[in-house]
């Protein structure tokens, strides 16, 4: 079982002890607060913590999780199990594990065991074979001077940013695929940028499955919450990476610039919906009044807002699909005729990459395709090299006079004008 799928079983436990104490006299009404936990702590004490989670050094440790009590008044300690040792991979009905394998470990069986034990995580994860494939080409000396070795969590989950040195810094879910959230490259960027709001909405998109646009957390340009959240009329400011509330909530009719988390530069005073929000809300109006009549909608355009509430990078009208601005303005001369090859290829991440750069000041921005996607070839400071789809180097780069060797320089939009 991953570290991730403990928490998830701890916590479905608690959820289940809460039903089962209205069966042995204790009220299911009760208020969780902290005045509640230190009466209950008084009458019923906790056990003792785990000697692994009081010492954790490199021989004991393990991670604190709340316990089976009421409210999880109570902590528990998961010990961390080292490589080799006998685990459980979990399963409907079995108990929760007492230990679980440490980080960069995964439960499973090897070939000719019988039992499960704690394997590197490698073996079963798509980051940590990522990694042991980066380091195979360092080592054969195939990697480019911007080519980033990719990060991943205690889980074997890929760390949400990836950075294009000098440039900028996207959000990406744990399997590794880009989502929304991207800022410019600076040394101290993933401390701010973690994207925790992004990857809500995107599992919430992916568990939803749902043919039309949603409405979740509002995020930030990078992809963490944005620290002012309404419903309706009801508003608070939050916590930028946890979303949780850090103010009580209060009814905008007179306005938001009284909650202390309001900015003149990212919040209008008399309403919170932005221009497109209200576009996607007439648009879910339309989807549920042809449903409510009878008919089928068979054909939906992807969602027109980002995660933000601003316009997503491509925009279509009746002839044309453009990369578009975060009001909806094109990003010149990004615009292709809706029939043509190009615009069923288009993705505008370099056009917003190369329009986020130039607002501020970077000297060296990216050259795009004209329908806004990055050029396989990329040039920069005498050297040139390929690139993937987000601008990211894929292999070794060679001085610009001996650009045509390199296997990219024959793809569609990359030959110099």
């Amino acid at each position: 079982m991953t570290r991730l799928g403990i928490i998830a079983a701890v916590s479905s436990c608690c959820l289940l002890a809460c039903g089962a104490y209205a069966q042995i006299g204790i009220p299911n009404n009760y208020v969780c607060t902290e005045d509640f936990c230190e009466s209950y702590r008084e009458n019923t004490p906790c056990e003792a913590l785990k000697l692994a989670c009081k010492v954790q050094n490199s021989t004991h440790n393990g991670i604190i999780l709340p316990s089976m009590t009421p409210c999880s008044c109570c902590e528990t300690c998961i010990e961390n199990l080292k490589l080799g040792e006998d685990c459980s991979v979990g399963g409907l009905g079995s108990p929760v594990p007492t230990g679980i394998c440490g980080p960069g470990l995964y439960c499973m069986v090897v070939k000719g065991d019988e039992h499960p034990t704690c394997q590197p995580m490698h073996e079963s994860s798509t980051c940590y074979k990522a990694q042991k494939q980066f380091d195979q080409k360092r080592e054969d000396g195939t990697i480019g001077h911007l080519m980033q070795r990719p990060s991943c969590d205690a889980d074997g989950n890929f760390q949400p940013v990836v950075c294009i040195p000098g440039q900028t810094c996207y959000c990406i879910d744990e399997d590794g695929n880009r989502i929304f959230g991207e800022a410019v490259h600076t040394a101290s960027i993933q401390i701010s940028m973690r994207c925790e709001c992004s990857r809500l909405a995107a599992k919430a998109q992916r568990l939803l499955n749902s043919r039309y646009p949603i409405f979740t957390s509002r995020c930030d340009s990078k992809g963490s919450f944005d620290q002012l959240q309404c419903v309706d009329d009801i508003c608070t400011c939050v916590d930028m990476h946890s979303g949780q509330p850090s103010t009580d909530r209060k009814n905008i009719t007179r306005g938001l610039a009284g909650l202390p988390c309001f900015s003149k530069r990212l919040h209008d005073n008399t309403t919170y919906m932005r221009e497109c929000e209200l576009v996607k809300l007439s648009q879910l109006h339309d989807i549920r009044e042809y449903e409510t009549a009878g008919f089928n909608v068979l054909e939906f355009n992807s969602d027109v807002c980002q995660p933000d509430g601003w316009y997503n990078r491509i925009q279509m009208n009746d002839t044309h699909k453009y990369c578009a601005n975060k009001d909806g303005s094109v990003i010149e001369p990004f615009i292709v005729e809706r029939s043509s090859l190009s615009a069923s290829q288009m993705n505008c991440k370099c056009a917003r990459a190369r329009k986020l750069l130039m607002e501020n000041n970077s000297l060296e921005v990216p050259e795009c395709c004209p329908n806004g996607n990055y050029k396989s070839l990329a040039c920069r400071r005498g050297q040139c090299y390929c690139v993937d789809e987000d601008g990211n180097q894929t292999g070794v780069e060679k001085p610009a006079k001996q650009k045509k060797e390199l296997d990219c320089f024959n793809d569609i939009c990359e030959l110099s004008p």
